[in-house]
C-alpha cells in the first residue's frame, strides 16, 4: 500500500469558529446591559429606543421622551425555569419623561422580557 503524498504546506485544516459564542457576543453587544448608562453607544437596543422616541400623541399635547433602559434580574433561575416550563428571561424597563404641555413627569415603563 502506498503512502499519501501532501503537495501543500498545510497538513491540518483550520479550526472551525465557535458559532454559539459569536451569537452570544453579538447579543451582549446588542443589549449593552453591562455598560454604564452614561457610556452606552448609540448601537443595538439603545439605538432602537433613540430612533423610536420621542412619541407624541395625535393631538400633540403629550410627549414621551426616552431617558434610559435597564435589563432587570431574571425572576427564575435557569433550573427553575426549565423545571416549570418557563422562559428564562429578564424584564426590560425604561425611565421615560412624559410631558403634558409644560409639566414633565418621570416614570418607569416595562417594555417586555428579554431572554437571558
Amino acid at each position: 500500500m502506498s503512502e499519501r503524498k501532501y503537495f501543500g504546506k498545510l497538513r491540518e485544516g483550520a479550526e472551525p469558529p465557535n458559532l454559539i459564542e459569536v451569537q452570544l457576543d453579538s447579543y451582549v453587544e446588542f443589549l449593552q446591559s453591562d455598560v454604564p448608562l452614561a457610556k452606552r453607544k448609540d448601537t443595538g437596543l439603545q439605538a432602537v429606543f433613540k430612533e423610536v422616541f420621542p412619541i407624541t400623541s395625535y393631538d400633540e399635547k403629550v410627549t414621551l421622551d426616552f431617558g434610559s433602559y435597564e435589563i432587570g434580574e431574571p425572576k427564575l433561575s435557569i433550573r427553575e425555569a426549565m423545571r416549570e416550563g418557563q422562559t428564562f428571561s429578564a424584564p426590560c424597563t425604561s425611565l421615560s419623561c412624559s410631558r403634558k404641555s409644560t409639566a414633565p413627569r418621570k416614570k418607569r415603563f416595562t417594555w417586555g422580557k428579554f431572554p437571558s
